[in-house]
């Protein structure tokens, strides 16, 4: 974009010069200025207009003064102003270095007397600040706003202004069509350099000096290997003491957190075995015995007088009475140690 400004600028000053402007002042482009300024008469509305949107423009310099103040109240430093802060001002300086430079450098008076004197009219200043300032601060909401549905919003209504900067100057009459075209032509070229500027801003005085930590390389890795070959992080003995310490006592957690009901009546069957063998042991003892006392009974005793013979006693049912007895006296331990 500089350049192109540059070209153009080389050829309005030496391309159709020729001396059409009021007092006989030399123009660039004669026939294509002449062309436009038989159809475009002065008109006063968009002149006022013109100059309104370019009041305007100074609104949005000192919205980023306030903001600037703002971050070095807060910071206590100016090195801590938003790099877009900064790079919008550096923009707006070199537009103030453009409008002094091309007013001691005259290329192209107004076709129009102003206040009865030539003034300066290449390029158009209204244009120049109408693109400039509106689309900085357009790009600058990229920087600011998060919401992308308010930030695209504001970002149409900068750009609708910027445009209709240029365009109420142009119907205002009072600049050559070739001067409209330099002053946007070099308001592009300064809303261009806005955003390398803020990233150069960025990196030289807010990006992180801290060094990364370098890897060193494995055992047996050779030297001279590239970033990232035969390196290694080995875990640090701390560390790994550490996460050993935290593994026990998640563990120890565990376990105390585990219900002891299960613990204890696993404990009470493990001791309940043996008394409940020893139990059955006693009882086969008993049913042996109670089998063997009938016959020792009958072998004993002298004949029994006729008609007075006693019942005979079921031994079979004697001794399954006694056996559930034995479980019985067996199983309430048992069961009230389990409990």
């Amino acid at each position: 974009m500089l350049i192109l400004f540059c070209v153009y600028t080389f050829l309005v000053a030496m391309v159709d010069f020729k001396p059409i402007g009021p007092g006989g002042s030399e123009v660039g482009f004669a026939t294509v200025n002449r062309f436009f300024q038989q159809h475009l008469a002065y008109n006063d509305l968009f002149y006022v207009l013109s100059k309104i949107l370019g009041y305007v423009c100074f609104i949005i310099p000192g919205i980023n003064v306030a903001v600037a103040i703002r971050d070095i109240i807060r910071k206590k430093n100016i090195l801590k102003i938003g790099p877009d802060v900064l790079g919008s001002f550096v923009i707006y300086v070199l537009l103030g270095l453009a409008y002094i430079l091309f007013e001691v450098v005259v290329l192209n008076y107004r076709p129009m007397l102003m206040d009865g004197e030539l003034e300066a009219s290449y390029p158009s200043s209204h244009s120049m600040l109408g693109m400039t300032v509106y689309l900085t601060a357009a790009l600058q909401l990229n920087f600011r706003d998060r919401n992308r549905e308010r930030r695209v919003r504001n970002q149409r209504i900068l750009l609708a202004l910027g445009i209709l900067t240029v365009l109420t100057r142009f119907l205002s009459g009072v600049h050559w069509f070739t001067d409209i075209l330099g002053g946007v032509l070099l308001g592009l070229t300064l809303v261009a350099l806005y955003v390398p500027l803020v990233r150069a801003i960025g990196k030289l005085f807010y990006h992180d000096k801290k060094k990364k930590p370098v890897r060193r390389p494995q055992n047996g890795a050779g030297k001279g290997q590239g970033h990232g070959q035969g390196h290694a992080r080995k875990p640090r003995p701390d560390r790994v003491e550490a996460e050993k310490a935290n593994a026990a006592t998640a563990a120890n957690a565990a376990n105390a957190a585990s219900p002891a009901p299960v613990q204890k009546e696993e404990e009470a069957l493990k001791a309940a075995s043996p008394a409940k063998e020893k139990g059955k042991e006693a009882a086969r003892a008993e049913e042996e015995k109670l089998a063997a006392a009938p016959e020792e009974k009958a072998k004993g005793a002298g004949p029994v007088p006729a008609g007075k013979e006693p019942a005979a006693a079921d031994p079979a049912q004697e001794v399954k009475a006694e056996v559930q007895k034995t479980e019985a006296e067996i199983t309430e331990p048992e069961a009230a140690k389990a409990e």
